[in-house]
Parts: C-alpha cells; structure tokens; sequence
C-alpha cells in the first residue's frame, strides 16, 4: 500500500484538476489518497463529485481531506482534516466565510496591481478562474511572471509583500479551534509539514504532547522537506527531525500520515520520479 494524503488541485493552489491528480496518483502506484485544498471541500463537488466516480474506475481508495490555515500562537500553520462530512452546517459555513474574505481580497489586490504596474496588469479572468475556490497570492504571482513583469517568483513574491496590501482580514481561526472544527465534522485531524514550523524557531517534538491535549490526532511524518526544500533540510535533516517526531509521536499515539503536497505534474516528477520510474518503487526521500 502506498498512501498520499497531502495533494493540490486547482481548486486552491494546484495546477491539475481532481480527476488529473488521480491518474497522476495511480501512475505513480498511489493506492490510498486524500485531495487536500487549502480551505475547501470543493474537489469533491467539481463536476458533480466526478472524483468519487474516478477514484473507483482507478481502484483508488480516497478519503474526503481539506487543509485548513490556522494560528499557532502567532505562526500560521496548517491543519490537514480527513474523513469530515462535506455537508456539515459549521464546516460549510467557516469554509464560505474564508472563501467570500478570499475573493473580496483579489478583487482589491486586482485594482492595487494595476493601479501600481499599469492598467491590464492583471485580468479578472486570470483570477476567478472556474472551479477555482480558494484565492491565494500564487494566483497572481504566476500571470506576473509569465508577462515577465519580475526575473523571478522571489523578486515577484518580494514586491507584493511590499506593495499589495488589500486591507481585508481572511478568518484564520487558532490551531485548537481548527481541530474543534475538522472533529465537529465527524473528522481526524494531522498537523501537516511540521518541519517547516521548527524551522521558524518552534520545537515540534516537544510541542506535541500540548497539541495532542488540545485534540490533535495526527501529525504528518512522511513529508519530502528535501526534495522540496532543500535550501531548508538536508537529506540528513529530513532523516534526524523524522525520527524525532517519529519517536514523540509513537509515545503519545499519535496517527501517522504520509504526504507529497504535490500541486502539479512537475512536483509528482520531483517527489517520486517520472511515470516509467514507478516499476523501480518510487518513494517519498
């Protein structure tokens, strides 16, 4: 069995859309997936839950997951929910809050791009694209690139920290609200990339136990920090702050999870190799 419950489509930040994420997964020997959007369930209702239909004509097994963007005593982090009913009044009704705070924000940044870059800038059409349901700053940085307005996304990423300030706060609820939520659901809840936190200074392996008392299930182990990020972790971090979390998480029972975060073609090539490299047992680093 080879699981990844850590994937992107379109409807947030992704490139593919759900049923092209499920081909992408089966080519590569995937078995058992989650499709995770940033705050959203909308995979499951693209095309009229086409996903479901997919995943059984792939001899997939999919389990319903959404990652949610949550504040751990001032650090956003991020919330992987799984197994939630996708009709659930609470959940539906914050995920829409974050969606209509999300699109009144672009509509803004819109007019601040092209007041500041030049009328035409950036389209509307660009944007609002259907099926699309969580707007996030990527969505413009890459039409920026494209129309080579920046050298790179860094430069372009840079400049719209600076200068694309929209004034409308996105809900962003704190961490043990987060689980509260995914759990009302009828869901389990894993800290996702938890690497990337003790990078900015938190020490993950001891915070658990807290977290584990504030109702976290899971956290995600299996996550490929190397291969991604390899300015941040060496093969030889991954390992050692694996084995970490491995160890504290086995000592509060906490679940596991394994995720790529894959958001396009490209990132299945850099995790787990080209289609042909299947055979060979590609494998998360």
């Amino acid at each position: 069995m080879l699981s990844d419950f850590h994937l992107h489509t379109l409807v947030s930040d992704g490139d593919l859309d759900p049923l092209a994420v499920l081909d992408h997964a089966k080519a590569r020997g995937i078995t058992h997936l989650a499709i995770t959007d940033h705050d959203s369930l909308g995979a499951y209702t693209w095309r009229g839950g086409a996903v479901f239909a997919g995943a059984d004509r792939l001899g997939l097994e999919l389990t319903v997951g959404l990652e949610l963007d949550a504040d751990m005593d001032g650090l956003e982090v991020h919330l992987l929910g799984f197994g939630v009913a996708r009709d659930n009044p609470t959940l539906c009704a914050d995920l829409e809050r974050v969606r209509a705070a999300r699109f009144e924000r672009a509509r803004r940044e819109i007019g601040i791009v092209n007041e500041k870059l030049g009328p035409g800038t950036i389209r509307e059409a660009e944007i609002f694209v259907e099926g699309r349901e969580t707007l996030m700053k990527p969505h413009f940085i890459h039409p920026l690139l494209e129309k080579a307005r920046f050298p790179t996304y860094e430069a372009a990423n840079a400049w719209y920290r600076q200068n694309v300030k929209a004034g409308v706060p996105v809900p962003k609820p704190k961490l043990e609200e987060a689980i509260a939520l995914v759990r009302a659901a009828g869901g389990w809840t894993a800290l996702a990339h938890p690497g990337y936190y003790e990078r900015s200074g938190v020490p993950m392996a001891q915070r658990l136990a807290g977290l584990h008392a504030q109702g976290l299930q899971g956290v995600e182990l299996d996550y490929p920090y190397h291969a991604c990020s390899p300015h941040l972790f060496s093969a030889d971090d991954e390992r050692a702050f694996v084995a970490g979390i491995a160890a504290a998480a086995g000592r509060l029972g906490l679940r596991t999870t394994r995720g790529s975060d894959c958001h396009t073609s490209g990132d299945f090539e850099k995790v787990y190799g080209a289609k042909t490299d299947v055979a060979r047992g590609g494998q998360l680093p």
